[in-house]
């Protein structure tokens, strides 16, 4: 019998927030250490085994920008196959219901009026996400 290897792609769930406040949306930078350095992205993160997109939404803004978020609405998933894993960003729309941001994991955050969002240098699958947001927007 002839046995093969079959590489098994990983498949990351992340949640994202596209975080709405007076009139503008949170952008956030990767950190140097990470994968994508410094390019941009709509803070979240990787989704925990028995969690729901919502909870580990929830989670993760805690974590990474000290605050609480009410979510809104759920965006289209947006993925990316990257050949080894695939990445599938699961977008909400939220607001604050804090507002003491404290970064933990970001280099910076900036706040852009929606139709700014393209100046900065997205990761690719955020570049999707930005594309739903605005479809939203439109009231598609």
């Amino acid at each position: 019998m002839v046995e093969s290897i079959v590489a098994v792609k990983l498949v990351v769930r992340v949640p994202c927030a596209i975080i709405e406040h007076n009139g503008k949306v949170l952008a956030g930078q990767r950190s140097a250490a990470l994968s994508f350095p410094l390019q941009w992205e709509f803070p979240g993160g990787k989704q925990e085994e028995n969690e729901t997109d919502e909870e580990t939404l929830v989670r993760e803004i805690r974590e990474e920008l000290n605050v609480e978020i009410d979510i809104i609405q759920k965006l289209p998933v947006t993925t990316k196959d990257q050949g080894w894993r695939e990445i599938i960003l699961v977008p909400f729309v939220c607001k604050l219901r804090t507002h003491d941001i404290v970064l933990s994991e970001h280099e910076q955050i900036s706040w852009l009026e929606p139709q700014d969002l393209p100046t900065l240098d997205w990761t690719e699958a955020d570049l999707g996400v930005i594309q739903s947001y605005y479809a939203y927007l439109a009231g598609e």
